[in-house]
């Protein structure tokens, strides 16, 4: 067994030996064709270093344009190394949820400007990658959502009138205009996460004009209280009144003489010292005399 591993052994050096010294010699033979060759390999991956070696970083993921073939719709590169040819093209689509501030000039139906602020947060469905970058492309966001974002909040604040901004709550415009969007962008495989309505401007005249109209309309419904109240109040003194005449009727005493004999009772019961005239009439008070010195 071991003369046959040393006789293996003895082939397989004779074969190293053999190629080693073709390769003196062909490298001989060739040393300038060999050299040039390694020169241009590295020149060509130092040229297109950054066209094959692709890194894709985190939240990132990566749709390949063939020259030959086209967008691959089949291929979704995710973070980290990849290789591609060098005449093919790798575009990378933020896959994270995006925030979007912006601030525009809306003129409404009464040709007043009216100035708006809002919030737009959105997200690119990673499975559509593909279908996105060749139906709008890698800039989606410039190209398709803040127009169409802008868009829908023209059409829908325009509805308003400017005191109708004033009054309505945000969160109803808000709510309409993301209702909108969300069907619009999912038709792009585009999810709209939220919307916000940060604030409406409108111009100061206007806003004057509106508080003034407002405080005279709490002016009046506070006069329209009085009214009501003051109403009220009058059919109760004819309710008093009535009572009082049927009082009379049934008791033949003045109501006013009652009311004097009920306070002559109530002073009567104090201590102090003091001396009641009655009146002879029917329609005289009593008199009452205090006789303590105080």
């Amino acid at each position: 067994m071991i003369p046959k591993i040393k006789i293996l052994l003895k082939k397989i050096i004779r074969f190293y030996q053999f190629l080693y010294s073709k390769a003196i010699y062909y490298w001989d033979e060739h040393t300038t064709g060999i050299t040039l060759s390694i020169l241009i390999v590295v020149f060509f991956l130092a040229l297109f270093w950054k066209n094959i070696f692709i890194s894709i970083d985190s939240g990132y993921q990566g749709i390949r344009w063939s020259r030959i073939n086209g967008t691959q719709l089949d291929e979704i590169y995710d973070e980290g190394l990849h290789l591609i040819w060098p005449w093919d093209k790798m575009y990378l689509y933020d896959t994270k949820i995006q925030t979007k501030n912006d601030t525009m000039q809306i003129l409404t139906a009464e040709g007043l400007t009216i100035g708006f602020e809002f919030t737009c947060r959105f997200y690119a469905i990673r499975d559509s990658l593909p279908v996105i970058h060749k139906t709008i492309g890698v800039n989606y966001v410039e190209s398709y959502i803040v127009p169409e974002v802008e868009s829908a909040s023209m059409a829908i604040i325009a509805n308003y009138t400017p005191e109708q901004l004033y009054k309505v709550s945000t969160l109803v415009i808000q709510s309409t205009i993301k209702h909108y969007l969300n069907k619009q962008l999912l038709t792009e495989n585009i999810i709209l996460e939220d919307y916000l309505a940060r604030k409406i401007t409108l111009p100061d005249i206007v806003s004057q004009s509106i508080e003034k109209k407002m405080v005279a309309e709490q002016l009046s419904y506070e006069f329209d209280y009085k009214l009501i109240t003051e109403e009220k109040e009058k059919k109760r003194k004819v309710i008093e009144a009535e009572g009082i005449k049927k009082f009379e009727e049934i008791s033949q005493v003045p109501i006013l003489k009652w009311k004097g004999l009920e306070v002559t009772s109530e002073f009567a019961k104090s201590n102090n010292s003091k001396i009641i005239i009655m009146g002879n009439g029917d329609k005289d008070l009593p008199l009452l005399l205090n006789t303590d010195e105080k």
